[in-house]
């Protein structure tokens, strides 16, 4: 449960208009304790959101409150305002990056907490998390950022996916994911990114951080009942080695378990020397794709 404070930080709406969509309105019930102080549940938060970026970008509250989520997540889908949009998940990603050459860690947090309370959660991956950490990793390999520089972004990122992902958790009711990178894959951002999308359509994301061997990503899976194993691939250089702990995996997880990978360095694999039941996927829209498949196909068993 969250309280008033922690709500108006994470959705972006502020206390008083809070108070007051829930007094006109009743857009959510929260609970109270004994000294009548609000808690509210994790979708109530989801549920704010949504409607603070629906009013922003025109609609009244008068209206929205009556929708449901679906009916909300439509509007949200609609193309209308997408050059706004752009306009603001650029400059989220500038900032970022200002803060970080300026070495001003506390700014680059500030940035990406507005980006999450003010834009969708696709556009806050698509075009500011994956620009940012593109321009930062790329002025660190040619020498114009120091490693420093590029650990603030990166663990800005962390931070706020990690919070997000946590709280999509809480109320998930579809199937069980792992994400994780096999032993030498060290790159963790892109498959953290895939568990925030993957949790926020409703899957449960149990992330595992890099570099895990696939015997064990095995155990694991089977052990928390998994319905699938997502695995990311951006080291080139050790392509070999990774397609070699990919074949442990496959062979030790059970049938049942879909294994998917992605990322830059699949476009490297031998197709003839990936196990058959890997699912390489192009991009996130295609994990995307495949998430709402698993949740489908769990949903009609």
């Amino acid at each position: 449960m969250f309280s008033i404070k922690a709500v108006s930080q994470t959705s972006g709406v502020s206390i008083e208009t809070l108070r007051a969509w829930e007094r006109r309105y009743g857009i959510v019930t929260p609970q109270r304790d004994g000294n009548g102080r609000r808690s509210y549940a994790p979708e109530d938060v989801i549920r704010l959101r949504k409607l603070r970026e629906a009013t922003e970008r025109g609609h009244a509250i008068s209206k929205l409150a009556r929708l449901s989520d679906e009916e909300i997540a439509k509007i949200l889908a609609d193309p209308a305002g997408r050059g706004s949009v752009e306009t603001a998940s650029k400059s989220y990603a500038e900032q970022m990056m200002q803060a970080a050459l300026n070495y001003r860690p506390d700014d680059c947090d500030q940035a990406l907490s507005m980006a999450f309370a003010l834009l969708p959660l696709r556009v806050v991956v698509n075009d500011v998390l994956i620009p940012a950490l593109h321009d930062i990793g790329e002025r660190w390999h040619e020498g114009s950022a120091t490693i420093a520089q590029e650990r603030i972004i990166t663990g800005t990122t962390r931070k706020h996916v990690g919070a997000v992902i946590d709280t999509y958790n809480r109320i998930a009711t579809g199937p069980s994911i792992v994400l994780t990178t096999v032993s030498g894959e060290r790159h963790e951002i892109g498959i953290l990114m895939g568990a925030l999308l993957a949790s926020s359509r409703g899957a449960r994301c149990y992330y595992l951080g890099p570099d895990v061997p696939g015997a064990d990503i095995a155990v694991y899976a089977e052990r928390i009942g998994a319905s699938a194993v997502t695995l990311s691939f951006v080291h080139g250089e050790i392509v070999a080695d990774t397609v070699a702990e990919l074949t442990v995996l496959a062979k030790a997880l059970p049938d049942h378990i879909e294994l998917w990978t992605g990322g830059a360095a699949t476009r490297l694999f031998e197709r003839h020397d990936v196990p058959g039941r890997v699912r390489v996927l192009e991009d996130f829209a295609a994990f995307e794709n495949q998430v709402d498949l698993l949740i489908g196909s769990a949903a009609r068993a």
